[in-house]
């Protein structure tokens, strides 16, 4: 096990190579390195990087995939599994993965495990259950978007627009799709009572656990991790993390 980097090597890309230079495996290196991010997004090659959903929601896949590019350290195979699989190169406990983040690092990464990935997952299982539905089931002729957060699919667009002082959009791009999933689940949370944000979000959660096969976890990443040990329990707090950059 090697030390830790030192915390005057806190930006993050001089701290992901102060970690390698102390023998550290990339991927916690790069954790270590991801739990000091501070930029909202950049323009690479073209192509805009969204690294903070809304100032709070942390893609740590897009972070890592970023630190490596820059700084080198991983085997291809090994980035390729984690980034496209979902399969870290190394086993971390849901205590060492926490850790390696820190308290806000981990916090903004809950943010978007819950605010993205889960809310995805939950539009995938109702999508199951619609497709299932009676004929003559009072809900049949409901759209996903209806049966999970009362409103159609242009009604929430333009209540999203609406908030963001924007014309409501014709199509959305893959960052500007994020942010507009990330704000459904906080309408979520805002809107309905806390036994159905909880029945909303254990769906979606079982749905993650049968994607990953028998005796799966929701999120590879913390594969020990119980991400709600109370059913009766909402997802964690949003967290407003308030970065700059």
């Amino acid at each position: 096990m090697t030390g830790r980097a030192p915390l005057d090597a806190a930006r993050p890309f001089a701290r992901y190579r102060a970690e390698l230079a102390l023998g550290t495996h990339w991927y916690l290196a790069a954790l270590r390195a991801a739990g000091t991010w501070t930029l909202r997004s950049e323009l690479v090659r073209q192509r805009r990087l969204v690294y903070l959903v809304d100032g709070q929601a942390l893609d740590l896949l897009l972070v890592i995939e970023r630190l490596v590019a820059v700084g080198g350290g991983a085997k291809r195979a090994e980035l390729d599994r984690l980034l496209f699989a979902g399969e870290p190169p190394i086993p971390l406990t849901e205590a060492e993965f926490r850790d390696a983040l820190g308290p806000e690092g981990y916090s903004a990464y809950l943010n978007y495990f819950f605010g993205i990935t889960v809310e995805e997952a939950l539009h995938c299982a109702v999508e199951l259950e619609a497709a299932k539905a009676h004929a003559l089931d009072a809900s049949a002729s409901l759209g996903i978007y209806e049966r999970i957060y009362g409103r159609s699919l242009s009604e929430l667009l333009a209540a999203y627009a609406e908030e963001r002082g924007d014309d409501p959009p014709q199509r959305l791009a893959w960052p500007a799709y994020k942010s507009f999933t990330y704000w459904l689940f906080r309408w979520r949370v805002r809107t309905s009572v806390a036994p159905r944000i909880a029945s909303d979000t254990r769906k979606a959660l079982d749905y993650l656990r049968r994607q990953r096969g028998p005796g799966g976890s929701p999120d590879p990443l913390r594969p020990d991790a119980d991400s709600i040990t109370d059913p009766t329990a909402a997802p964690p707090n949003i967290i407003d993390i308030r970065r700059s950059g």
